[in-house]
């Protein structure tokens, strides 16, 4: 590799580390794999993404590593925890929106695939769009995969209790004409991720039970925020 690493920035590991450092003057991203077929699977993908203008642009890719374009913006990760914070309808059913327009656009341009993986932090938020910066998970599925982990990180991670996550969610399942039935039993594996990630125990059963009133007609999700707020 014939580059220099300028101010190297070590931000986590998934089978492979991952820098920010520069790459003939410009900033960008470095991920190094411990296996030559991931980053050549992911540098394809994100090639066809970045024409959209939804994924960094790829610099360069040979054998175990990728170098990609740095994106600027805020992660959905800390824009979705500070809408359930403050229990934003908008703020919510606005990231839900700007989610699922990626993730159609990408089903539609990768038929088969999914992300496989369900980490908001792998998600930017540039002007208007949600950017992915990471597919290094992607694998064949359907659609209602991803959204289950999608739901299930949403629930695991709202601000306050799991009612705060019911616009977001709300929103992703309007979506893609799903209902919490069609995702509840892809879930599981997601609340064992979670639960190893946060290094506590996920409530299961009361985040199902939760889902599933959402369902209810009779569910007033204002009158809820609504007390959460005089809490």
């Amino acid at each position: 590799m014939s580059y220099s690493y300028n101010a190297m920035t070590q931000l986590h590991s998934d089978r492979k580390s991952i820098s920010v450092t520069s790459y003939k003057g410009n900033k960008c991203v470095i991920k190094i794999y411990n296996d030559n077929e991931r980053p050549q699977t992911e540098a394809r993908i994100m090639e066809v993404i970045s024409k959209t203008g939804y994924a960094p642009r790829v610099l360069e890719s040979r054998d175990n590593y990728l170098i990609s374009e740095f994106i600027e913006g805020q992660l959905l990760s800390e824009a979705y925890r500070a809408a359930t914070m403050s229990d934003d309808e908008h703020a919510l059913e606005n990231l839900a929106s700007r989610l699922c327009i990626f993730l159609q656009m990408f089903y539609t341009l990768n038929e088969g695939l999914i992300l496989g993986k369900a980490d908001f932090d792998d998600f930017i938020i540039v002007d208007d769009r949600c950017c992915c910066v990471c597919f290094s998970a992607v694998k064949k599925g359907l659609p209602f995969q991803d959204i289950a982990a999608i739901v299930a990180y949403a629930m695991c991670n709202a601000v306050g209790n799991y009612y705060s996550a019911y616009p977001f969610v709300r929103k992703v399942l309007d979506c893609f004409h799903l209902k919490v039935l069609d995702i509840i039993n892809d879930m599981d594996e997601y609340f064992g991720i979670f639960s190893e990630q946060k290094g506590l125990p996920v409530d299961k059963e009361s985040i199902e039970a939760v889902l599933m009133s959402f369902e209810d007609n009779a569910f007033d999700w204002e009158m809820i925020a609504s007390q959460q707020s005089n809490e």
